[in-house]
């Protein structure tokens, strides 16, 4: 009959000392029991909250979560626009963010910031053109991912690590130009304030289902707290704009029920939280994961490596 030894089952058993007396183990081996384990201390999440002046000159918020005090906004966003006359100007964007979640943080995708802009009484149209203007005069995020490209490379080169080329990006037309990306991000290197690029997908599959390449919020009401029944019912504009063409994606013999080639700007009002996936939380939920959310995600953990304080 051959005899074993039965492996340790518990840390006492594992480390015994002579708090924890063993026959099976020797004490002598591990005078002083467990050794300890110190985890790195776990920094606190800290709401941040910049104002900000918009393309016009008024003042607007960008608010942003992290572990403990990061001064960099992440590069991924979503925009909203705050019509309603009697909103808020001081109110915290995280507690916003945290109330149309209602407890249930995206569980995928990288971070965001969620910038407001207040234009009370505003129309559709006129946030639009809004939008247009801050796209114009800031860029989209795909300025800020080169930049952000070319300064690993060099970091890179200084310490002799092996650099590997990028694959070329396809060419897509965005901005409504037949360039790629649009002349706008030249533009707007003149930005002395430093803010991130808006969101602008260069690949028609990141718009899939949306049928358009750009985005944005209309909120119209004062009450900013979307948490419980109550704020889940409340209704919020997606404006869509800049539409796809979809000839390819139609069979020769189906008959279109939208044609987004018609409606330059479209609207869908949504719930905040809506049953079967119909609310505008899930709504952001099916945009996450996409190249531009990845490629902005990347950018961000990168700038940080790099200890940018700023864009």
């Amino acid at each position: 009959m051959v005899r074993t030894k039965a492996p340790p089952r518990t840390l006492e058993e594992r480390y015994p000392n002579d708090k924890y007396p063993n026959d099976k183990y020797p004490n002598d081996k591990y005078p002083n029991g467990p050794p300890q384990i110190s985890l790195p201390r776990r920094l606190p999440l800290v709401s941040n909250n910049r104002i900000f002046n918009d393309h016009t000159g008024r003042p607007a918020l960008m608010s942003w979560e992290s572990s403990g005090v990061c001064p960099l906004p992440p590069l991924a966003s979503w925009v909203f626009y705050m019509v309603h006359p009697d909103v808020p100007r001081d109110f915290d964007g995280c507690i916003f963010q945290n109330g149309l979640e209602d407890g249930e943080p995206q569980v995928r995708g990288g971070r965001f910031r969620w910038e407001f802009f207040f234009l009370p009484g505003a129309t559709t149209e006129e946030c639009h053109e809004h939008y247009r203007g801050e796209l114009k005069a800031r860029g989209t995020i795909w300025r800020h991912i080169r930049k952000v490209k070319r300064a690993m490379k060099l970091e890179k080169q200084k310490s002799h690590q092996p650099v590997e080329d990028d694959p070329v990006e396809e060419s897509v037309s965005g901005l409504g130009s037949t360039k790629p990306e649009s002349s706008s991000d030249e533009e707007a290197i003149a930005n002395n304030q430093q803010l991130p690029g808006l969101v602008w997908p260069k690949h028609d599959r990141d718009c899939s289902f949306v049928m358009y390449r750009g985005w944005f919020f209309v909120y119209p009401h004062a009450n900013i707290d979307c948490r419980g029944a109550d704020g889940a019912a409340r209704e919020i504009d997606i404006v869509t704009f800049d539409p796809i063409n979809q000839e390819d994606e139609w069979g020769e013999d189906e008959v279109r029920t939208f044609d987004p080639m018609e409606h330059p700007i479209h609207v869908t009002r949504k719930k905040a939280r809506e049953d079967y996936e119909q609310g505008v939380k899930e709504w952001m939920y099916r945009r996450i994961c996409s190249h531009w959310e990845r490629s902005a995600d990347e950018a961000t953990d990168d700038a940080l490596k790099l200890d940018w304080q700023s864009w």
